[in-house]
């Protein structure tokens, strides 16, 4: 038991005994997707030189729209510089054109919402992007959702890319806006694995009635809701804060620290994920909303700039997020956004952790922008639950960057690695498990006895090469850019909008 009193033992999700030994005879799992514990080796244990897990959250951006037009010289990646746009006057009539180069700053959000998803997806077609909330500017008619980053827009970045991994198929673990993958990326689940919740999962962002939060979770104000469906698709609303465990708990119980770096002072918090969780937000014994003292969380969730002071004392915990307030959700710069991993990934590389450390620069959702990779459906059977994730699962391809000295070499112009393996953010956990010998979170993090003709999601290790003492890679230090200013329009805009 950790200081959550979470028992690692594995529960029986639902259904009954029989039917999980009836799966069970069905197929011998793959071994490398049984749970993460090595036999004989005590859980905390590094099994690998990754000593430290640093993940770097950012927000709304597509891989076609970071990626697409990155140079790929052996056509290594999946990727695209056309888009494709259906007439709403004739769908039959599909225009394919070459994206324009994106703004940065965009002049406004375009929406990613659940049913803008739909929009986009367009029954599989992917042809619907230019059709979401926002795609066209009004007094321009410039498609933008349709648009793309090019050379010397995100050059660190593509940086990163070439000399290190990158993966081609990470899709969203949830088909809308940003707070179910915000949860997914620190819980492996938004509650289809939790009994208590009926095996809901969470359908929406919450909503406070109060306005103006900088949080989504167990301290938003009484009254709000977020929305929840259940695995027939019937919606219902709870207060957001939920009692299934986290990977912090599973890092508690080994006795392994942990840190969240980020500012809790700005609407960029509330896509902390950790807020969420009432183990680690409410203090023992307090009842949501939970806004009194608690040292737990206080000792934990930090101020995001220590991250630099962290790293270049050598004193980064096991594993850390961060998330800083510069999350790239338009109209905010994608290049102050990138600065500040920049910032972060330096005073790693230059800190006395670089050797024994993997940085994974990871996107929340789509955010409007095109993709032209049809998103796997999660269809399969887990210990006899059937209908699990569906109507949830998959969302588009997100860009995936991890940043290690131990990245294996790969084709790319500067010997960088383009990792094909599946993700989602469930993979985040399975690492983390992977990586430190832990058990599962009983969620989407465990496949042994998920049954599933569609990809199941990797635990990042194919980017990895540990086959020798000495790392396969150097350091790359960058330099921060200069970011053009918001426009008056631009700020007034950002004073009125979700930053969801």
């Amino acid at each position: 038991m950790g200081r959550n009193g979470f028992a690692r033992s594995r529960l029986v999700r639902g259904g009954a005994a029989l039917l999980v030994l009836g799966l069970a005879a069905l197929a011998v799992p793959d071994p490398a997707l049984l749970p993460a514990v090595a036999a004989g080796r005590t859980p905390g244990t590094p099994r690998s030189p990754i000593e430290h897990i640093v993940f770097i959250a950012k927000e709304n951006r597509s891989f076609d729209h970071y990626f697409g037009a990155f140079p790929d010289a052996g056509n290594d990646l999946n990727q695209s510089t056309t888009a494709r746009c259906y007439r709403k006057s004739d769908p039959s009539v599909v225009d394919t054109f070459t994206m324009p180069a994106a703004h940065d700053p965009m002049p406004q959000d375009v929406s990613h919402a659940n049913s803008s998803f739909y929009t986009a997806y367009h029954g599989g077609k992917m042809n619907g992007f230019c059709h979401e909330k926002g795609a066209i500017v009004s007094s321009t008619g410039e498609d933008i959702a349709d648009s793309q980053m090019r050379t010397g827009d995100i050059p660190n970045y593509w940086s990163y890319a070439k000399k290190y991994g990158i993966g081609d198929r990470m899709f969203a673990s949830w088909r809308g806006a940003s707070f179910g993958n915000n949860v997914f990326a620190v819980a492996a689940q938004t509650g289809r694995y939790s009994t208590a919740l009926g095996r809901r999962a969470i359908y929406g962002n919450p909503q406070d009635p109060q306005g103006g939060s900088h949080t989504w979770g167990c301290n938003n104000s009484a009254g709000t809701t977020v929305s929840m469906i259940d695995l027939q698709g019937k919606l219902s609303d709870v207060f957001p804060c939920f009692s299934f465990p986290s990977m912090p708990n599973l890092l508690d119980d080994a006795g392994l620290d942990w840190r969240y770096y980020s500012a809790q002072d700005g609407s960029h918090f509330v896509h902390s994920g950790v807020a969420a969780i009432r183990s680690l937000r409410c203090a023992p014994g307090q009842a949501p909303p939970c806004t009194g003292a608690n040292p737990y969380w206080d000792n934990h969730v930090v101020d995001g700039t220590k991250i630099l002071s962290d790293a270049a004392a050598g004193t980064l915990p096991a594993v850390s997020w961060y998330l800083a307030k510069e999350t790239e959700h338009p109209p905010k710069t994608a290049c102050a956004g990138e600065n500040a991993t920049v910032r972060a990934v330096n005073a790693i590389m230059q800190g006395p952790d670089w050797d024994s450390t993997a940085v994974v620069v990871w996107w929340d959702e789509w955010g409007g922008f095109y993709d032209h990779v049809k998103p796997p459906t999660a269809k399969g059977v887990d210990e006899g639950v059937t209908g699990l994730n569906p109507l949830i699962s998959y969302g588009f391809r997100v860009p995936l960057l991890v940043i290690s000295p131990w990245v294996k070499d790969g084709p790319l112009e500067n010997g960088g690695y383009a990792s094909h393996a599946f993700y989602s953010h469930a993979s985040f956990a399975r690492f983390i498990e992977w990586a430190f010998d832990l058990p599962t979170l009983d969620a989407a993090d465990d496949l042994s006895n998920y049954r599933a003709k569609e990809p199941k999601p990797g635990n990042l290790t194919d980017f990895f090469d540990f086959s020798s003492a000495t790392p396969p890679k150097s350091k790359l230090v960058l330099s921060t850019r200069t970011c053009s200013p918001l426009n008056a329009a631009q700020k007034a805009y950002i004073r009125t909008w979700n930053d969801d």
